[in-house]
Parts: C-alpha cells; sequence; structure tokens
C-alpha cells in the first residue's frame, strides 16, 4: 500500500490463515480501537509508535516488542510526524496450543502476557527475522491489489 503519505505496507497470510505477518511504515495512518482473535507480537523498527492498551497509553520505540493478547481492545498511530516503521505477526491461539503441546509434550493452558511493551532484544532479533522468512517476495499491497 502506498497512499501518498509515505504510508506503506507489505502483507502475507497462510494459506490456513493461523499465521498472518505485515511490514509497514505509517506517517499518517490511524489505527482506531480494535482487537484481534488472535496473538500479535510486533517489533519497532524505527520511529515511535504510540498505543493505547489496557487502559493504558504505551510507546514502543525502535527495537522493542509489541505483545497483544488476543481480544485485546487497542488503538495505534505515529508518535510524532516522523512515523514508525514495523513488523507484526498474528498468530491463531489453536497455533499457539498447538506448539506448546508439541514443546510440553501434552495439552498446555494458553498464555497471557501482562506488559504489551517489551524490551527485550533477542526476542526483536528473532521476531524480525521471522517476518523476513515469511514476508519474503511478498508484494506491497494497495487500494486496489492483494
Amino acid at each position: 500500500m502506498r497512499d501518498g503519505t509515505g504510508d506503506w505496507a507489505r502483507y502475507w497470510r497462510s494459506d490456513d490463515g493461523a499465521l498472518e505477518a505485515m511490514h509497514a511504515h505509517f506517517e499518517r495512518h490511524v489505527y482506531h480501537r480494535h482487537s484481534h482473535e488472535t496473538y500479535s507480537f510486533g517489533v519497532t523498527e524505527d520511529g515511535h509508535q504510540a498505543f493505547t492498551c489496557r487502559g493504558a497509553a504505551h510507546t514502543s520505540a525502535a527495537g522493542m516488542v509489541i505483545a497483544f493478547n488476543p481480544d485485546d481492545p487497542h488503538d495505534g498511530h505515529a508518535a510524532d510526524a516522523l512515523g514508525f516503521t514495523y513488523r507484526i505477526v498474528h498468530l491463531g491461539p489453536d497455533l499457539v496450543s498447538g506448539v506448546l503441546a508439541d514443546i510440553a509434550d501434552r495439552r498446555a493452558a494458553l498464555p497471557l502476557f501482562d506488559a504489551p511493551v517489551l524490551d527485550d532484544p533477542v526476542l526483536a532479533r528473532n521476531l524480525r527475522a521471522l517476518h523476513a522468512a515469511l514476508l519474503g517476495g511478498a508484494p506491497r499491497c494497495g487500494a486496489t491489489s492483494c
């Protein structure tokens, strides 16, 4: 997506819909309050993104990780005129449950993350690598394509 404001996005979705990924830069785009049925993990690559989640205002700066639980209402926008670039992946709860069951060799409870912003360089690096692998040659999307 390119809309003349400097905003763009690249989007990918698995065939079964259990995994989605987006790489985007937003200067003027605003996410109004919404939620996802998935776990959502993002990493801010450049700039600062501001959002409200769980009744509090948060800012994610470059290198920080965002972690939303399923059905966590949140909004989002650039914290300043320079905008922000980020990668985000959405994981279906069934996918997470299956991975945890494989690791534990038994059914495991789904986790809930208590902080929507984490300063964890190792997790950020791993998220960037996962996103790059998922998006590969994914095209940029616009109003009439993707």
